[in-house]
């Protein structure tokens, strides 16, 4: 099976997923941050998968890299192509909502997402108390039933399934979106505060997270190693004299927090002395990530 695995990530979630589908399809991993800016993506592979995580589903929920990456694919003919998003919360509310939006940015560019999967995994900034259902919390029982989720999911993808309880998954979309509709003004509100622009501001979803590295924090255990430079998977990390400065073209994707070796970064959006990373993934994945390919 000629299959090509993209993959985006910040914490190594979406790379241990897109790791074991391209063991079990023989398929290719290829980083989306070591193509994207390419003019143009075209492929030769039979089937091409998409695996990323998913963030403020309420919004849209696909990291602007993978929606760049999308507008940037080419050749499409005769291609069985599957999205897997990971996600740390509740899946009708978080991977329903990011896989719904990922399919009508696939038709607008006159294509078809043949598949559309999720897999839950730990929440990155482990801030479960905002989540307004109960979920499981207990790493090794999302690990385990992560591998069950999985299984399933590889085995569709062979046999080029589609959508599984597509009708069922539209109407979780519609029953939740007047909720959606009223979380998408508080989050707004709260990114414009994030990123420190006028409330009264028109700026956007596509807008306003580049600018939420305004409100990431460096404390004095910084020791210039640049590790946080290496890891971005956006380049938004410029070493000046010694100090991480941020350029404003985040993907909100907290890799320079978690990767930091003297948790000198702080994330907005995670709460102090909390820290996770996939524990299969290590730091030389990460620099891999960004290695770009011609």
């Amino acid at each position: 099976m000629n299959t090509e695995i993209y993959y985006f990530t910040g914490t190594g979630n979406s790379l241990a997923v897109a790791r074991v589908i391209a063991e079990r399809t023989e398929g290719s991993l290829i980083s989306i941050p070591s193509v994207i800016d390419k003019q143009r993506i075209t492929t030769e592979a039979i089937s091409i998968g998409i695996v990323f995580p998913c963030y403020l589903a309420q919004l849209e929920g696909i990291p602007l890299i993978v929606e760049k990456f999308v507008n940037k694919l080419d050749n499409f003919d005769f291609k069985y192509v599957f999205a897997v998003c990971t996600y740390g919360g509740y899946g009708p509310v978080n991977a329903l909502p990011t896989l719904h939006c990922l399919s009508k940015l696939f038709h607008s560019n006159n294509a078809e997402l043949s598949g559309a999967f999720s897999v839950r995994l730990p929440l990155n900034n482990l801030d479960y108390d905002h989540i307004p259902v109960p979920v499981e919390r207990n790493h090794e029982i999302i690990f385990r039933k992560a591998e069950v989720q999985m299984d399933h999911i590889c085995r569709r993808i062979v046999k080029r399934g589609n959508t599984q309880f597509k009708v069922l998954k539209s109407l979780f979309i519609l029953l939740f979106a007047p909720m959606h509709s009223i979380m998408k003004r508080y989050l707004e509100k709260a990114l414009k505060k994030t990123a420190k622009v006028p409330e009264k501001s028109k700026l956007g979803f596509h807008e306003l997270i580049p600018l939420t590295d305004n409100s990431i924090c460096l404390d004095d255990n910084c020791n210039g190693c640049g590790t946080c430079a290496k890891v971005c998977p956006v380049r938004n990390i410029k070493m000046i004299e010694n100090k991480p400065v941020w350029q404003h073209h985040c993907e909100m994707c907290l890799a320079c927090d978690e990767w930091c070796p003297t948790k000198a970064i702080h994330h907005w959006c995670k709460s102090k002395g909390k820290d996770y990373r996939h524990p299969q993934v290590k730091i030389t994945d990460m620099f891999q990530q960004n290695t770009v390919s011609y």
